[in-house]
């Protein structure tokens, strides 16, 4: 007897189409119920009138279409579900604290934190996006002129978020003014240098909930408005 694989198939366009609730786990036609049925289907056919190959190539062509709409299902799925519950915290909930963004620049100024709070020295607090295999990670920070003035060399940090201070002391010793730095990142990954993302801390000043469609901006003080999409963690 010859399976038919063109109406198992399309009865799985049905089913996934209609997305029952009902449906159990394991339900599903998969990749290996696909070649088991194909390979009955060959054992199967009358030898006198072989299957045409190109039918073959149809129902398997059309088992990756529903397996890719499947897969495309899942991870919208997915991404609805983070949308959602990052949709819980509002620019408005940020007013008050303390937030870690992505940013190039960064504040060197009284320590909000730390050792340095009530000695009133002046710091810098960034972080660096580790990537995977870096051997070596550098940073360096460039006044307002654009000349570097200090070169922070991080090591082999692991992948990840790695943080970091300046105490406000150049390369030469001396000590710099408070004020806006710019901060850039390298990572050596497999031998070659590649930039890699900066973060660094501030208060939350105000919020500005858009006018006209446009999106709310984060006051981050001296730093500026950022979005809310820069928004990294809530200290």
């Amino acid at each position: 007897m010859t399976v038919d694989l063109n109406s198992i198939i399309n009865s799985q366009n049905s089913a996934y189409n209609q997305q029952q609730a009902s449906k159990t786990s394991g339900s599903d036609l998969n990749q290996s119920d696909f070649l088991r049925l194909m390979a009955t289907q060959l054992k199967s056919q009358d030898p006198s009138q072989p299957m045409d190959p190109s039918s073959f190539f149809n129902q398997l062509t059309q088992f990756s279409l529903v397996s890719g709409m499947q897969g495309l299902q899942t991870s919208f799925n997915t991404l609805a579900q983070t949308l959602e519950g990052q949709s819980d915290i509002k620019p408005a909930d940020l007013l008050g604290h303390r937030i870690m963004f992505q940013s190039s620049k960064a504040v060197l100024g009284p320590a909000s934190t730390g050792p340095d709070t009530e000695n009133g020295a002046n710091t810098l607090s960034g972080a660096v996006a580790v990537p995977e295999n870096a051997t070596s990670v550098t940073v360096q920070i460039k006044d307002a002129s654009g000349a570097v003035v200090k070169t922070i060399d991080l090591g082999k940090p692991a992948a990840g978020t790695t943080d970091f201070t300046w105490d406000g002391h150049g390369d030469d010793g001396a000590t710099l003014p408070g004020g806006v730095y710019t901060m850039t990142a390298t990572a050596t990954v497999d031998g070659k240098p590649a930039t890699a993302t900066t973060y660094t801390s501030a208060n939350v000043e105000g919020v500005s909930l858009g006018a006209n469609g446009s999106p709310p901006t984060i006051d981050v003080g001296v730093l500026g408005s950022i979005s809310m999409s820069q928004v990294f963690e809530i200290i």
